[in-house]
């Protein structure tokens, strides 16, 4: 998406994510300007992410267990 913003013109793109995991199995060349929280690197939910199809409309965000 960044890359496409520029590509049309944009001469700054800032990239804004709800939620950080940290591990290595990110996109290369790319990397958030802003984060709200930093979360495990485990499966979360909630806040608009879901679990298969459950858990979106909840009010904050969880993860699973290990």
């Amino acid at each position: 998406m960044k890359q496409w913003c520029e590509q049309e013109g944009a001469t700054d793109v800032r990239v804004a994510v709800l939620a950080l995991k940290h591990h290595d199995r990110r996109a290369p060349g790319i990397a958030a300007d802003y984060v709200a929280i930093e979360v495990p690197d485990r499966y979360v939910y909630g806040y608009g992410m879901d679990y298969h199809e459950q858990g979106r409309n909840l009010p904050a965000i969880y993860a699973l267990k290990d």
